[in-house]
């Protein structure tokens, strides 16, 4: 009976293009998911470079990363996510690249570079996730999909540790380009795109990109990506930081980061799963409200351990589930054919509101950490009559809500 059960859940479209996508997301960071987190070692270590210079290399590649994605969308679109998704999963390699060359111009190039495969990779990635699941999966699908890349960072940055331990950060980079050959021939072999049926009177595909952009429910989406993401550049900044000061502690640092991430996952799946059942706009309300009472917690209380960790690891939790529910919301208002644009020009907005954040967060905490953190609880409230606009004033269109078998 079970296997019965397991064989009629595999044959069923949604779960195979669900696992398909989660399943190339995961191989894909298990090959450069520690790359990031590594890299200013490398140039610190290695390289003998500033911080700064690293900062400017990491600011490059978010801001590309952003410019390229409402283009990445218009391309997948038009001419599919299979190509799109290959392009940003090859373009990866620059980032391993970096790992082998000490020349500065080289690495500016090669940041560029990355950040154009990052928005493109991104950009197809969601896109074909929310077109591939129906209205009623969608949170839960969106839940698995970030968990499968979760997975592949955490188990990267546990094997990169030792392997450049033992043999450095070239045998590192070469490692990771072997294992990255594996999703795109994934990618290029078993995702076919997904493209929902069109009616000749729907005129989807005629639609521009300014007209789609134009559109008022667009354009909050948009707002309710910006601002929590503006918010999650100064948490994933500052909290850190200020527990690592609060506790002098690196282990009390780790548990921390290791316990958010945790309980990320377990609450987007519970968050999306809510989602699906009684729509967005109740669970983003209790998510938004939650960070707004986090926020103000940490920035009164940012010396006291007991209070910022707790309220620390929440802030965690509602920044990986506001993701979820974005890309629900996004799922529910826009139709397959213009979604890749959409999608990519959400996130652009995600792209520029985490640059924000973490500069500001870069500019301000040592200047006091209660400026931050009130400009991060501001961003939730900026989120919140956001979200009250959409939901109140602005109703998805019956054509929006599509699915696929």
């Amino acid at each position: 009976m079970i296997a019965e059960f397991v064989s009629r859940v595999l044959r069923h479209t949604q779960v195979r293009r669900l696992g398909l996508i989660v399943t190339i997301l995961f191989l894909n960071n298990l090959a450069v998911g520690a790359a990031r987190s590594l890299f200013p070692v490398y140039i610190e270590r290695d390289l003998g470079l500033s911080p700064a210079f690293t900062g400017a290399l990491l600011s490059i590649e978010t801001a590309l990363g952003g410019i390229i994605s409402v283009v990445a969308g218009a391309m997948a679109d038009r001419l599919g996510h299979r190509l799109v998704l290959v392009i940003g999963i090859v373009g990866f390699s620059a980032g391993f690249l970096q790992f082998v060359t000490g020349v500065p111009w080289l690495l500016v190039l090669l940041a560029v570079i990355l950040g154009l495969a990052h928005g493109m990779r991104s950009t197809a990635g969601q896109s074909y996730l929310l077109n591939a699941s129906s209205q009623q999966t969608v949170g839960v699908s969106t839940a698995a999909f970030f968990l499968g890349g979760t997975i592949g960072t955490a188990v990267s940055a546990a094997v990169a540790g030792p392997i450049i331990e033992g043999y450095g950060f070239g045998a590192y980079a070469v490692g990771g380009l072997v294992i990255n050959i594996v999703p795109a021939i994934l990618t290029v072999c078993f995702l076919h795109d997904v493209r929902p049926a069109r009616h000749p009177s729907d005129g989807d595909r005629q639609r521009s990109l300014r007209e789609i952009l134009v559109r008022r429910e667009i354009f909050l989406m948009g707002g309710l990506r910006f601002f929590p993401t503006a918010f999650w550049g100064v948490w994933s900044l500052a909290l850190p930081l200020l527990i690592f000061r609060a506790t002098g502690s690196v282990l009390a640092t780790a548990l921390y980061g290791s316990a958010g991430m945790a309980l990320s996952a377990i609450g987007q799946f519970t968050i999306g799963r809510w989602s699906d059942r009684v729509g967005r706009a109740r669970p983003i309300f209790t998510v938004l409200g939650v960070q707004v009472i986090v926020s103000l917690v940490a920035a009164i209380a940012w010396e006291h351990p007991s209070v910022l960790i707790p309220a620390g690891i929440l802030g965690v939790v509602g920044g990986w589930t506001m993701s979820v529910l974005v890309l629900g919301t996004v799922r529910d208002r826009t139709t397959g054919t213009e979604r890749g644009r959409v999608v990519g020009f959400i996130h652009a907005l995600w792209s520029f509101g985490l640059l924000l954040g973490t500069l500001l967060a870069g500019i301000l905490l040592d200047l006091h950490p209660t400026i931050p953190l009130l400009l991060a609880t501001l961003a939730n409230v900026a989120a919140l009559f956001i979200a009250l606009r959409l939901f109140r004033e602005v109703s998805p269109p019956a054509t929006m809500s599509e699915t696929h078998g």
